[in-house]
């Protein structure tokens, strides 16, 4: 089972549940608050580790969990707390590191363009701001499917971003995940993702570091055939 970080939602698995199409059932969830799931205040990481817990008991904990970004760090949350699951797929989580940037500014922006009704605007100040997308990149991002979408879940980003911002630093909390994990990591990736991702790998007791090679942040897209691919070779 799939879920979404940040803005995007379910369908940013789609190509590569296509690509797994024969050899596993692809469930793509769409978190609280994006597409079609509900939404109840107040929000927090907690609750979304209640979701994953309750989808994992759902499915006899026989499924692989598989999450993106902002996604990977409330899935590494909720296997922190116990989570009933054959295997992890965590693809760059933006886990808390000391010395990590302080993105309260970027944040309030983002809010500030939302508040004035401007969610596109919130979303690239966010892609550029938070994952460090160069503007040329987020302005060919917005000629491909699926912007819509972002635009519609920005809301939902900052206060992502305000729960990450709220997480203690470092990687303890992860040193009792006791369900192997595959950490899927783009060559070309931004600097403090790769080194978030290295820190999550070495905390966990069963990590795998696939690199994707030629790829970022969005190999979901640019790429699913080869993210299928590390999957069918690793699971």
């Amino acid at each position: 089972m799939t879920f979404a970080g940040g803005p995007t939602g379910r369908a940013v698995w789609a190509a590569t549940a296509r690509a797994l199409d024969g050899r596993f059932a692809v469930w793509l969830a769409d978190r609280r608050g994006k597409g079609d799931s509900g939404d109840t205040p107040p929000y927090s990481f907690d609750r979304e580790h209640e979701d994953l817990r309750a989808v994992a008991i759902w499915f006899d904990g026989e499924a692989v969990l598989a999450a993106h970004s902002s996604a990977a760090v409330c899935l590494l949350g909720a296997a922190a707390g116990g989570l009933p699951a054959s295997a992890l797929v965590v693809y760059e989580p933006p886990w808390p590191l000391p010395g990590r940037d302080d993105p309260t500014e970027a944040l309030d922006a983002m809010d500030a363009r939302l508040a004035a009704g401007d969610p596109e605007g919130a979303l690239e100040i966010g892609l550029v701001r938070l994952v460090g997308m160069p503007p040329p990149a987020v302005a060919g991002m917005k000629q491909a499917p699926g912007w819509a979408e972002r635009v519609a879940n920005a809301h939902t980003w900052s206060r992502e971003g305000r729960e990450l911002e709220r997480l203690a630093e470092g990687t303890d909390a992860l040193r009792d995940v006791r369900l192997r994990a595959v950490l899927l990591l783009g060559e070309q990736s931004p600097e403090h993702l790769r080194r978030s991702t290295h820190a999550v790998a070495e905390a966990l007791p069963d990590a795998t570091v696939v690199d994707l090679p030629g790829q970022g942040h969005a190999a979901l897209q640019t790429a699913p055939d080869l993210v299928a691919d590390v999957l069918l070779r690793h699971l």
